[in-house]
């Protein structure tokens, strides 16, 4: 999907969906007993029927979700292995020159602490079930590079010492950081570009003839994890002090230097020596694919946490959106009367939209902490920004209306 369709309410309910599917032949339980009703929610969501229906619709919704990587990302020349080592290793090397753009943003920010817990929620559909995906590549024959892959992936899982798994990392640091540990608490805040990343992963992984595309697309994650993980664990101490565990990420920088080396030297060079030069096509097109979308997760996430902050300056002056701005896009808005207590799913709208609330109150959701609008309040929610609502008095009623900024 293009930048803009990647952030539409389209995407937000492919992405959903595909995790799911891909979840649904991984196992998730809560690290407490079943409560009242959990175990007929478990049941359901691994009834066999459905797992069925969902791998029946899976490969048109990947096309539907990817398909479009293929054709923005073309792949020409003359390429061997010597160029392509040159070409990776030079694209990192560049990167690695560069303080990480988005740690600075998160830093120069009025709320960091705020921003960071948000990228962490971001960042908890993969690392909460880390190397899930990967485990789907394992499986089969093909050879010594098939060892290699176990090795990266009995790192990931802390050789067996539950502790020293690092999905428990990041759930200390979630907890230390004042967040959920638990898988998908905050599933109504992943942004569609989040999803993407922890999905292209399991699409790769899941397709056995995108094996060549997986493992450009581990280099590219292994290799760049390090700069940007020390990054992130120095942002993570500036915003909570020496209270954040960050072992999570200062693992990552120790250990992936092991693996963007492994996954160079004793995969894809041994892949390329054993299949030829075909294979390089693809490994770009994974490489690059991810680099992609990476990029775009990154916008997304600063887009939405800039709609974040303005709410958040609004707080306690009134939400009162300058209508007089904006010109509406359809000639009437749209009403809706609400009971206590009904919720609208987040989700994103194509077009810039006038919120206002006539009668009662209710919390609305563009991260994890609400803010409250009451009868004469009103915001402007941005195309591609994702929110919700909750109604808290006995009713409410509110007006929804498309609009643009005045030219």
């Amino acid at each position: 999907m293009g930048a803009t369709e990647l952030t539409s309410n389209r995407s937000l309910a492919i992405h959903r969906l595909l995790l799911n599917i891909y979840e649904q032949s991984m196992l998730f339980l809560p690290q407490r007993q079943l409560g009242e009703g959990d175990m007929a929610i478990f049941r359901a969501f691994y009834d066999a029927q459905s797992v069925a229906l969902g791998q029946s619709l899976r490969a048109n919704i990947e096309k539907a979700a990817f398909a479009s990587l293929d054709e923005e990302i073309q792949i020409s020349g003359p390429w061997n292995s010597d160029r392509l080592e040159d070409y990776l290793v030079g694209t990192i090397t560049k990167y690695e020159q560069e303080p990480s753009g988005l740690m600075a943003r998160i830093d120069a920010m009025r709320d960091p602490a705020r921003a960071m817990k948000y990228l962490l929620i971001q960042q908890a559909s993969d690392f909460l079930s880390e190397a899930s995906a990967m485990a789907r590549a394992i499986p089969g024959n093909y050879g010594p590079v098939q060892s290699e892959l176990m090795k990266v992936f009995i790192d990931e899982y802390g050789y067996g010492i539950h502790d020293k798994k690092h999905s428990t990392l990041f759930e200390h640091c979630c907890t230390s950081a004042g967040l959920s540990p638990e898988a998908h608490t905050y599933y109504f805040h992943y942004l569609p570009s989040s999803l993407a990343l922890t999905n292209y992963f399991h699409y790769i992984c899941s397709n056995k003839h995108l094996w060549f595309r997986y493992i450009g697309a581990l280099y590219y994650t292994e290799a760049s994890i390090p700069h940007f993980n020390k990054a992130m664990s120095q942002s993570l101490k500036r915003a909570f002090g020496n209270k954040v565990n960050t072992a999570y990420f200062d693992e990552h920088v120790h250990i992936d230097k092991h693996h963007r080396r492994m996954v160079l030297d004793s995969i894809i060079k041994p892949t390329i020596e054993m299949h030829g030069t075909q294979v390089i096509p693809e490994i770009l097109l994974g490489f690059e694919s991810f680099r992609l979308l990476q990029d775009r997760a990154d916008q997304d996430y600063l887009a939405q946490v800039a709609f974040i902050e303005k709410l958040e300056q609004q707080r306690g002056h009134g939400f009162h959106a300058d209508a007089a701005t904006y010109e509406p896009l359809e000639a009437e808005s749209l009403t809706f009367n609400e009971p206590k207590g009904e919720l609208s799913f987040s989700h994103i709208h194509d077009d810039d939209e006038l919120f206002s609330v006539t009668q009662g109150a209710l919390e609305f959701f563009a991260g994890p902490e609400p803010i409250v609008l009451e009868a004469g309040s009103s915001v402007v929610i941005p195309a591609g920004r994702l929110h919700g609502t909750r109604v808290i008095s006995e009713a409410c009623t509110y007006r929804v209306q498309k609009v643009r900024l005045r030219k």
